[in-house]
């Protein structure tokens, strides 16, 4: 089976977001008979990272980094999932398009440190990046049974990851395991007849608009994005405009509750077990805090 590593590269570099876009086998997923309203909004917080274990985390990173003689905090990674934008269309409302166009639809997230900065420096040393992830990372691999994801227990994020969560294994299951759990989901729903009636709608909408041309509100961000300034702004308004005319995001998070009713009733098990590994992980974040 292939090994996909997770944990050590999002705490480098923030890429927690890129844990969105693989999958964890999930069999077919069928549309639920009974969809449970609003379930899309729980599986978004299931798939998400706890926040105060994170940023314990966090903490426990700086103080282990201390003790090795460096002065280093992580950057803020914390990923929050929007099965609107995993399927393709990261939600917008009109207020947003008007305060910022399309920004708030950007990748956000610390990337590679700026060129001649401190942190840029800290990760040129060798001694810094083995302190931090360990000498030879991938020499202690721990696994998630049945899925291939993965991450290394060494250096100070190994560590860290361990006081925190209690052991390699519960963090990689609550955090890139669940995240990635949904997302056969969430495929599913792309391929539903209520995917393309949604963007659909959107489209009879701004057929009536100077931007007729656009197929998707995937059009409209990639040529306000390419167009910027003003034009930018005035596409992202009538984009918004109309997918709160016709409710395309409420059409999107009710086609995916179909889907996610399904595979969230599937994985009530496993759910329960992270539930209880995040609560313990964010009262260790809240005492590490308080000491």
């Amino acid at each position: 089976m292939k090994k996909r590593l997770i944990g050590l590269a999002m705490l480098a570099v923030g890429a927690t977001a890129a844990l969105a876009a693989s999958t964890v086998p999930g069999g077919t997923i069928t549309a639920s008979g009974t969809p449970i309203s609003g379930i899309t909004a729980q599986a978004e917080a299931y798939a998400s990272p706890d926040a105060a274990a994170e940023a314990g985390r966090h903490t426990a990173i700086r103080k282990c980094m201390a003790a090795a003689g460096y002065d280093y905090l992580p950057a803020p990674d914390f990923h929050t999932v929007d099965f609107n934008d995993n399927i393709g269309f990261k939600r917008l409302d009109v207020a947003t398009a008007k305060a910022s166009g399309y920004a708030s639809l950007q990748p956000s997230g610390p990337g590679e440190p700026a060129e001649g900065s401190t942190e840029a420096a800290l990760f040129a040393d060798p001694a810094f990046v083995a302190a931090l992830s360990g000498a030879r990372p991938e020499d202690d691999m721990v696994l998630h049974n049945g899925t291939g994801m993965g991450t290394s227990g060494q250096g100070c994020r190994g560590e860290a990851a361990k006081t925190i969560y209690g052991s390699m294994e519960n963090y990689i299951l609550a955090t890139g395991v669940a995240m990635n759990s949904l997302n056969s989901a969430a495929g599913a729903a792309m391929s539903d007849s209520g995917f393309q009636k949604a963007i659909d709608s959107w489209k009879d909408c701004m057929s009536s608009s100077p931007y007729a041309n656009f197929r998707s509100p995937a059009d409209a961000v990639g040529a306000g994005v390419e167009a910027g300034g003003l034009n930018e702004f005035k596409i992202a308004v009538t984009d918004a405009t109309c997918r709160e005319q016709v409710g395309f995001h409420g059409q999107l998070d009710a086609l995916l509750d179909k889907y996610l009713t399904t595979r969230m009733q599937q994985l009530e098990p496993e759910i329960t077990k992270v539930t209880e590994i995040r609560k313990q992980a964010a009262s260790r974040a809240a005492e590490l805090a308080a000491g």
